[in-house]
Formats: structure tokens, C-alpha cells, sequence
């Protein structure tokens, strides 16, 4: 303590003894004092700082969460855009399917038809195909 407002001696220098001595060889407490000032004065900001990381660590974790899940309703919902286009095709396809089924019908009997002109043609009968 050097009685002039500075009481760890850690002032803007000089070699009054006031200050930071000019070799800190000179004076192996001045580190001490300084460190200890320091921490009287700045350690609270140091602690608040801590604090402060630590809730943004927090905030940080649960928004990394929110876009973990946000991700995930994505795809959920892109898959479910899939699923209507293949949904808003069904109609069509069954339309196709039922135009294939009525054209096979109308094939199935022209080939009767046919068998029956071949038979009449040949004298020979043909056998009816049961489709198994």
C-alpha cells in the first residue's frame, strides 16, 4: 500500500515504488497484488461473462434441438407431398388399369371368335383356354 489512492501499488508505473517497478525482478509481490486488484475489480465482470456463456451455451443446445425437430417435420412433411402426388394418380391409374382389363376382355373374345372361324375353317375343334 503506498498511501496515494493505489493500495496494491499497481499505478501507471515509475520507479517511485507506486507503480509497476521498472524489473518486476525488483519486487516478486507486485504480480500478486496486481493479480489480487484485479480480481477485486474485474472478477465479478469474469464471472458474469461465465454466466452469461453458460446460458448461451444453453440457449444454443435447445435451438440445435428446435432445428434437429424442424428438420425432421421437414422431411416428414416432404414425404407426405410424395405421398399426395402418388395419391392424386390413383384415379388415373385406376382409369388405365380399367381401360387394360376391358381391352384384354375384348381381346379374350376376339380370340374365341377366331378359334371358332379356325375351327369351322379346319374341321378341327381348338381347345378353350381357361387361363390357369
Amino acid at each position: 500500500s503506498t498511501g496515494d489512492g493505489d493500495p496494491a501499488g499497481v499505478g501507471s508505473g515509475g520507479s517511485d515504488g507506486g507503480g509497476a517497478p521498472e524489473n518486476a525482478k525488483l519486487d516478486p509481490q507486485w504480480a500478486q497484488r496486481v493479480g489480487g486488484v484485479l480480481m477485486e475489480t474485474q472478477g465479478r465482470k469474469v464471472v458474469e461473462v461465465q454466466q452469461t456463456l453458460a446460458e448461451l451455451r444453453k440457449t444454443q443446445a435447445t435451438v440445435a434441438r428446435g432445428l434437429e425437430e424442424t428438420k425432421e417435420a421437414v422431411l416428414w412433411l416432404q414425404k407426405l407431398e410424395v405421398l399426395e402426388q402418388q395419391l392424386t394418380l390413383v384415379p388415373r391409374y385406376k382409369e388405365k388399369a380399367q381401360t387394360i382389363v376391358a381391352a384384354m376382355a375384348s381381346i379374350a373374345a376376339r380370340v374365341v371368335k377366331a378359334k371358332k372361324r379356325a375351327s369351322k375353317l379346319s374341321g378341327e375343334e381348338f381347345p378353350e383356354y381357361d387361363g390357369g
